[in-house]
């Protein structure tokens, strides 16, 4: 066997891989001989069959066919860990030439893995911001703000209580942070208790009729909280967790732009567009939490898809980049992912409809998120200042 590796720009490969006739009909005659083991024939003993009787009830193409399969699989393992290649994806196969007493030639094309150089990111320190506290001109702010919205809506649709407001957990409950920005909510503990009496809930659906100028114990209620003091609590908890949050993405992005600082990696194309698909997914599922289609989104943005992605292409680059240079810090420091963790993931996740392969699939995506979380927590712990 003999082959030639050419490596192209953008990290693409091709090996070229060239199967002299004698070593290919070595292996024909090899699986044709398993074959003809396990072969029933009328007026053959089991092992007995004469090969061009193998080869008319098999199929001379089946047989070219499962030979090509192993060489292929064979002696691309040999050239891939000889050479040091490691395709993100399975490669594309093309064949020259398949036939008996004749050389076999195939191509397989795809895009290397690759090589990510880093310095001592263990020097890094970052230092972690308190998140800010949440003040009560806060929480009254936001409560202004979601009762300023609701009277809005009511106001717009005649004052009868729309959908949303009927069921704010279901349909898209949502509470106004302190700068007015909206944030969708979920609270089960907002739901009216079990205790509260027919009559009360009546009392409380008439008076969301009478809008009030002050948000007032009804208006909470319509808005799926207990009275306005529970509905207090719910705005301080979330905006605190906002806090929290934008905190943790502050200290996180300081660590990744070090972090930029040190590595050193080509990013392959492919992996660039797969971010933008996903980063384009995450849009579609957070307008469809807001009741929204990707379609109008487009339209009131006056975009598409494809000016979207360029305008995302230098993030998606950052983000692919980020990712590669995580990934080789937590194999340097092996980390592992056990196998139950991937199952206490899978635990919550409908599988009834995938296939055994995107079975696989979503395992290996949960064990490299997990992956990738750990390494993550990992460098945030060796780099606080």
């Amino acid at each position: 066997m003999q082959y030639t590796v050419s490596h192209q720009e953008k990290g693409k490969v091709e090996v070229k891989v060239d199967v002299p006739k004698a070593g290919f009909d070595t292996t024909y005659n090899q699986i044709l001989s398993e074959l003809g083991k396990g072969a029933k024939i009328a007026g053959f003993r089991p092992g007995m069959v004469p090969a061009d009787v193998i080869e008319q009830h098999v199929g001379y193409n089946k047989i070219l066919n499962e030979t090509a399969s192993f060489l292929i699989s064979k002696h691309l393992g040999e050239i891939f860990q000889k050479e040091n290649l490691v395709p993100l994806a399975s490669p594309k196969i093309a064949i020259s030439s398949l036939s008996k007493n004749s050389p076999f030639v195939f191509t397989a094309s795809f895009t290397q893995k690759p090589q990510v150089t880093i310095g001592d990111w263990e020097k890094i320190k970052v230092a972690k911001i308190k998140a800010k506290e949440i003040s009560e001109e806060d929480i009254n702010q936001s409560i202004k703000n979601i009762f300023e919205a609701w009277k809005a809506r009511k106001s717009d649709i005649g004052g009868q209580t729309s959908e949303d407001d009927k069921s704010g957990e279901e349909a898209g409950k949502f509470i106004y942070d302190a700068r007015g920005n909206k944030i969708f909510i979920k609270d089960e503990s907002a739901r009216p208790t079990s205790e509260e009496s027919p009559s009360t809930s009546l009392r409380a659906s008439k008076a969301t009729s009478e809008v009030k100028d002050t948000p007032d114990d009804n208006f909470a209620r319509a808005i799926g909280a207990r009275d306005l003091a529970h509905l207090h609590v719910i705005v301080k908890k979330d905006l605190e967790t906002i806090m929290a949050d934008s905190a943790e993405a502050k200290f996180e992005q300081e660590i990744f732009e070090k972090i930029l600082e040190l590595g050193s990696v080509e990013v392959p194309e492919i992996l660039v567009e797969d971010e933008l698909s996903r980063m384009l997914l995450r849009l579609a599922s957070e307008l469809e939490r807001q009741k929204r289609k990707l379609e109008d989104y487009l339209a009131e943005q006056k975009t598409t898809i494809d000016e979207l992605k360029k305008k995302w292409q230098g993030q998606a680059e950052k983000n692919v980049r980020i990712s590669l240079i995580l990934e080789q810090i937590g194999k340097d420091e092996k980390v592992q992912v056990a196998r139950e963790e991937v199952e206490q993931v899978l635990k919550g996740l409908a599988q009834t409809n995938l296939s055994e392969e995107q079975k696989k699939d979503l395992e290996k995506y949960i064990a490299f998120n997990i992956f990738q979380t750990k390494t993550l927590d990992l460098v945030k712990k060796t780099v606080t200042a």
